[in-house]
């Protein structure tokens, strides 16, 4: 037997104390010591303090004495008086050795904890009498008894059972029914009138009947004072130690399998992932990606960000500094860099920041008939081409810029430069060339004296035309091909790791939370939220319904039920 051991030397305030409140003290410092080990559980208390005994049934307190009783109360606590010759064992316990000095000890707070209210119709503590004929549940109006004897004798699976246990009475059933009946008892005996599950070389466990089965789950998974919500093993662990029913694992892996708590902290393992979709765009600039990167250091010329247009067929860069990212702002660069240089654009795409999302840029949109389209919100990858570019970018402005002066864009035209005129990994071919149908002229090719293709004369011109049409359409064909091609080659290697899971109407879902509560830790996030309905699907979105107006979102985010 292990007997723990807890001792603390009184502070100069406390030893002024009366001897009444100095016993209380000790009690509630060995109360809050050994919390862990007596909470809920019945405990007896030896002191040979006689008015200790009485202190509860006074009605004037002084105000911490009241306020350590209210403390006590979370106590299943008995307070027995001894005489003091026979508390002899604290008594020597609490003599310091004179080699052995006792320490400073900060005073004894005067914080306490009020009684806890359980919740609901959740088993927060059972507790077995050592001779088990009941279940003994623990709540704020006082333990509340299961009568174990009744419920199985009433339970249509243990009824039967006991009876053939007790007297050797078979329920009617036929030959073999009766057969497979007998080998179920095997392991099964009563005592105490409790059916008990006693396998060889093991202890026995509690059958427990149909009725309070889900009262065990809720107690050791549910409840804060022995549950924590925590995994199948570990659940099913407590569970198994004291109790058993027949399919015991399989009940208790769909009862975890549908905590809702559970669903709205714990992402699904492997993660629910649809498959790749990839977006063709094979027309220059037809279809245009949008991205602001930033804030950044402010340069000598006001500027904080840098405005990113792709155009999505030929990965040609426009890389613009702006000084915010005001709607205005950003509409006014996207008009003087693109739309005057190239001309129209069908569509752009943007993440849902409230520079692309506002009334101001919609109607900016809608006035130079552009189609304004937004990626999900939190997937990047739905802007991937743009998003990429950024990661490029940075790395060649930080090998440039100085880090005490940060004038980026200084450097920015001269990377963008850089970039375009470089071949793209998909393409296949250099963005300069894919738009302006020519190989740039570089520095190095004047100082290496490099002959330079001049313009045939008149004469020639349709021919010059026509090659040079031809030229840039095979070019582009080919680029298509090798993007096409690296989709394919994305896809495949993306699709092995999805796990798609096909949502149809009427289901319910629980939907990603990717924005917690102000004011409140990232760390206690729920990551879903729910629960819905799905009342429309298609192959991208699923409108789902609760409390809420319904809404539509990509079929990606909702986690099933």
């Amino acid at each position: 037997m292990q007997l723990p051991y807890a001792s603390r030397s009184l502070s100069q305030n406390e030893r002024k104390w009366p001897p009444v409140q100095i016993e209380l003290g000790a009690i509630i410092y060995a109360l809050r010591t050994f919390r862990p080990y007596i909470y809920l559980s019945e405990v007896e208390l030896h002191s040979d303090h006689r008015p200790l005994i009485y202190l509860q049934s006074k009605s004037q307190q002084h105000p911490q004495l009241a306020r350590w009783l209210i403390e006590i109360q979370n106590y299943n606590i008995k307070i027995v008086h001894i005489e003091g010759k026979k508390n002899t064992l604290a008594d020597a316990l609490s003599r310091s050795h004179e080699s052995n000095p006792l320490t400073n000890t900060p005073e004894l707070e005067d914080i306490i904890e009020f009684p806890v209210c359980l919740s609901l119709n959740i088993c927060d503590r059972i507790v077995l009498d050592p001779i088990i004929n009941s279940l003994t549940i623990r709540t704020r109006d006082g333990p509340q008894t299961v009568d174990l004897v009744l419920e199985q004798m009433n339970d249509p699976e243990t009824s039967p059972i006991i009876k053939f246990l007790t007297d050797g009475t078979l329920p009617d059933l036929d030959e073999e029914a009766q057969k497979d009946f007998v080998a179920k008892t095997q392991n099964l005996v009563i005592s105490s009138d409790i059916l008990y599950f006693h396998p060889p070389e093991s202890l026995p466990r509690i059958y427990v009947p149909a009725s309070l089965r889900s009262l065990i789950f809720d107690s050791f998974h549910i409840s804060i004072l022995g549950g924590g919500h925590m995994n199948l093993r570990k659940t099913i662990h407590k569970c198994s130690r004291r109790y058993y029913w027949p399919k015991m694992y399989s009940d208790i892996l769909i009862w975890t399998k549908q905590c809702l708590i559970c669903q709205l902290r714990h992402n699904p393992i492997p993660l629910y992932k649809a498959e790749m979709r990839s977006v063709p765009a094979n027309t220059l600039f037809a279809r245009i990606g949008l991205d602001i990167a930033g804030p950044l250091p402010l340069t000598e010329m006001g500027n904080r960000h840098i405005l990113n247009i792709i155009c999505w067929f030929t990965k040609y860069v426009i890389a613009i500094p702006v000084p915010n990212t005001k709607s205005q702002t950003i509409a006014y660069a996207l008009f003087k860099n693109v739309y005057l240089k190239f001309g129209g654009c069908t569509e752009i795409l943007t993440d849902n920041a409230t520079t692309f999302t506002s009334e101001f840029f919609k109607s900016f949109c809608s006035l130079l008939y552009i189609n304004k389209t937004y990626s999900t919100p939190y997937h990047s990858q739905g802007n991937s081409v743009t998003e990429r570019s950024f990661r490029t970018f940075h790395n060649i402005l930080a090998k440039y810029i100085n880090p005490k002066e940060p004038n980026f864009d200084e450097f920015l035209d001269a990377a963008t430069f850089c970039y375009n005129t470089s071949v793209h990994e998909t393409t296949k071919e250099t963005p300069f060339f894919l738009v302006f149908g020519r190989d740039p002229i570089f520095s190095i090719d004047q100082i290496m004296d490099t002959t330079i293709s001049t313009l045939p004369q008149h004469t020639d011109l349709s021919d010059f035309k026509t090659r040079l049409v031809l030229s840039l359409r095979k070019a582009w064909i080919s680029a298509a091909e090798a993007t096409k091609q690296a989709q394919d080659k994305s896809k495949t290697q993306y699709d092995k790791h999805s796990r798609s899971q096909i949502i149809a109407i009427g289901d319910r879902v629980l939907l990603r939370n990717y924005t917690g509560k102000p004011g409140t830790s990232q760390k206690f996030h729920l990551p879903w939220k729910g629960l819905f309905r799905v009342i429309d699907a298609d192959d991208i979105h699923a409108t789902i319904i609760s409390c809420t107006p319904p809404i539509k979102t990509p079929k990606s985010a909702p986690k099933p039920d």
